[in-house]
């Protein structure tokens, strides 16, 4: 019997993140994806919303009519880097400008996460990978430090986008 290796779950515990600036813009002039290394990636998920509409006459009847797809945020957290990498530098571009308020400041993304695995020759091999698109950062955070504690410290970044694709079958 033979068992081919798209039928075993997927490893999540080793990961790329790339970006690059937005979608349209890399088209038209080339892009120079920046990588990033993180430690840990979550918040990939959608959800459904729905509305309510109750039946006229009949008051123990109610359908659940789709009203749109919410996204949750992405997570990418990280050991806090002695100097920054060029998402970092947006990141922090964006949130603290002076003109955090106006909205042509933001500078969107098109952010891509990869799952790897080594392959039979010892390379990394693309297991899965997920493209979401008008991203811009919604928080930055570093965690505490405790002279007491030899912990690296950490940095999280908190990404909202419009939508996403799944990517599969490399």
């Amino acid at each position: 019997m033979f068992i081919d290796k798209n039928d075993y779950p997927a490893l999540g515990f080793k990961f790329k993140v790339t970006s690059n600036s937005s979608f349209i813009s890399g088209l038209l002039f080339g892009f120079d994806p920046d990588e990033s290394y993180f430690q840990s990636v979550s918040g990939i998920g959608a959800n459904l919303s729905t509305m309510p509409v109750i039946n006229a006459g009949l008051n123990n009847i109610q359908y659940q009519l789709p009203n749109g797809t919410k996204y949750t945020d992405l997570d990418l957290s990280r050991g806090l880097m002695k100097s920054n990498s060029p998402m970092s530098k947006w990141v922090m571009k964006s949130l603290t400008s002076d003109l955090v308020n106006s909205v042509s400041s933001i500078k969107t993304r098109t952010i891509n996460v990869f799952l790897l695995e080594k392959n039979s020759n010892n390379e990394d091999e693309i297991v899965m990978s997920w493209t979401f698109f008008d991203c811009y950062p919604k928080g930055f955070e570093i965690g505490s430090f405790n002279s007491n504690k030899s912990e690296i410290a950490i940095e999280s970044l908190k990404i909202t986008y419009s939508h996403f694709s799944q990517n599969t079958g490399f």
